[in-house]
């Protein structure tokens, strides 16, 4: 191959690339694909908008039944459940029978549940309801990054996961403060009925105005497979391999996930109790640092999301990686009021930094025919995080101090910062194309 014609090489990988182009690209007209992009975060701000309303509404409604704190907690780990086990399966179904149907799934399933939650009234109903609500949402942010692999150029793909990233931050921040007036006004049903209609809008939205941007020769190939399946014939596509083959093949950039993710909910329980306790901040103090947090997660991925498309994608995930053990070290060495949120700025900012960036490491390294089910298995993989890590607090919260959480929290975070070098090279070797051009995965498997 080192002895051939460099002209000639070239010539075949233009022909591959329209041939490619052809087969692979999503027959969507621009116009269409734009409605598309400035669909997917309003969407996503609307659900997360409808999820923050009826946050600070639980604990008051539950009280007011004779429940407790055992309830919610059981409530949001029934939540988290369903999302852990649906989000890889659903991922699965966005690549066989297109990513709209995934999407107007997590939406309609969002606006049943919240009605559902107006009305019941016993424990059980509350916790399989919030179950199911983790199982329709799951399907959400697989089958909607897929799109952005889809249908947006590589050199864009930063910028908008950076929009979902903020649309998805602002919405949940807003909602609470909503929430509250609406149960102080009128009563503990018109959160969940608000929370429905913004699911409502996003639905009617995503029906009308997206488009289906699964390639039709996937999902042919998928059907291909499924009806080949029924007659017995075993065959397995090389585009499409198993599960536990793509979980093995990702497993640096999961692995990375899964720390990154883990150390907030894991540190998080402790800062109100060393705040109040050690530092003897109020409420509102404490209440000003993690909003300093929040902010810089809503606002800064708009700006930041856009150097994912043009830096080192390596560079920007290791430092994300590492600006989020800020706040934790500061925890530990810095007891300055100032200081504590600038630190807690400083990690909102990797955070932003940290997100639009390993996405686009995912979305470089898939292909069209197993992008959504990546999409799903990371998904996975970050709910695990999001499950594990307040069970390992609360295990661990008896045996160790406060101070030992922060530690534990920062060292993982430059741990993961570190392990980021190897996670995204690997997964720059395994990418169909490189990262300076929109090459379909066809190209690599010919050439």
């Amino acid at each position: 191959m080192a002895s051939s014609d460099p002209t000639k090489i070239s010539e075949i990988r233009e022909e591959l690339l329209g041939d490619a182009i052809a087969i692979s690209s999503p027959p969507i007209k621009k116009r269409r694909v734009s409605k598309a992009l400035a669909f997917l975060p309003a969407s996503l701000a609307l659900i997360m908008t409808g999820f923050g309303i009826i946050v600070p509404v639980f604990p008051q409604r539950l009280e007011a039944l004779g429940l407790g704190a055992e309830t919610l907690a059981l409530m949001e780990g029934a939540f988290g459940l369903g999302t852990f086990l649906f989000s890889t399966p659903l991922g699965v179904l966005a690549n066989r029978f297109g990513r709209k149907p995934m999407v107007l799934f997590a939406l309609i399933g969002f606006v049943v549940t919240n009605l559902l939650l107006a009305y019941v009234n016993t424990a059980p109903l509350f916790i399989i309801i919030r179950f199911m609500e983790g199982t329709f949402v799951a399907g959400f942010m697989p089958a909607s990054m897929a799109m952005v692999g889809d249908a947006i150029p590589l050199d864009r793909q930063g910028r908008w996961i950076g929009f979902m990233t903020t649309a998805q931050a602002g919405g949940l921040a807003l909602g609470p403060a909503i929430g509250g007036v609406l149960y102080q006004s009128w009563g503990f049903r018109s959160p969940f009925l608000l929370s429905a209609g913004c699911a409502l809008i996003a639905s009617l939205l995503a029906l009308t105005l997206l488009p289906e941007t699964l390639p039709e020769q996937v999902r042919l190939e998928a059907q291909a497979n499924r009806d080949n399946k029924r007659k017995g014939i075993k065959r397995q596509d090389a585009n499409t391999p198993r599960l536990t083959s793509l979980a093995l093949l990702f497993a640096p950039l999961l692995l990375l996930d899964l720390g990154s993710m883990f150390v907030y909910p894991f540190s998080l329980p402790q800062y109100p109790f060393f705040f109040k306790d050690t530092l003897h901040y109020s409420p509102a103090q404490y209440g000003l640092i993690i909003s300093a947090y929040g902010l810089a997660v809503a606002l800064f991925p708009l700006v930041l999301g856009r150097l994912s498309d043009k830096g080192s994608k390596r560079l920007l995930v290791t430092l994300g990686c590492l600006l989020s053990a800020a706040l934790n070290l500061g925890m530990l060495f810095l007891h300055q009021y100032a200081l504590l949120i600038v630190t807690a700025a400083i990690t909102g900012i990797g955070s932003a930094l940290l997100m639009p960036a390993l996405g686009t490491v995912y979305l470089h390294a898939t292909s069209d025919q197993n992008r959504a089910q990546v999409m799903g298995i990371r998904s996975t993989a970050i709910s695990l995080a999001l499950l594990i890590a307040p069970l390992a607090q609360a295990a661990a919260a008896p045996w160790i101090t406060p101070q030992i959480t922060f530690a534990i929290a920062a060292g993982l975070s430059i741990v993961m910062g570190f392990f980021a070098i190897y996670a995204v090279q690997v997964a720059r070797h395994q990418a169909p194309l490189d990262e300076d051009n929109h090459v379909p995965d066809t190209i690599a498997q010919q050439s």
